[in-house]
């Protein structure tokens, strides 16, 4: 199981009031992952992944991966986009921990991929 640290109502509340426009009604924690801990966050339209960063993850290494997800997003490589706080940060502090908001992708985990895949994958890094 991959979620470590358990959020609840009120820290659910705390989120709400860090995004614009954004009330998750929402919350359910995700158990594929060993790193960190995730949940997914759901508004009236829209899925979100928060992410805890854990013990493992090096504070100083955070904001250059969201700056390089945000900007991977930007030139249409597809992949979550960091969502900034009300006050333009990437990351928040969540029950004394790192954390950030990212877009959802909807699709499913691949253990086997056929060629077709491949040829998307290659052509993906070719633009990265």
């Amino acid at each position: 199981m991959a979620v470590y640290t358990k959020i609840n109502k009120k820290n659910l509340s705390y989120i709400n009031r860090k995004f614009k426009s954004k009330k998750f009604i929402s919350f359910k924690g995700i158990k594929q992952g060993i790193e960190n801990t995730n949940y997914l966050l759901r508004t009236r339209n829209e899925k979100f992944i928060l992410t805890i960063f854990e013990k493992r993850v090096s504070k100083k290494e955070l904001p250059f991966f969201m700056k390089l997800m945000s900007s991977l997003a930007k030139s249409q490589i597809k992949c979550p986009k960091p969502v900034e706080t009300k006050k333009g940060k990437y990351l928040f502090k969540l029950k004394g921990k790192n954390a950030c908001l990212v877009t959802f992708l909807e699709g499913k985990d691949k253990n086997k991929l056929n060629s077709k895949e491949c040829y998307v994958i290659g052509k993906n890094i070719a633009r990265l």
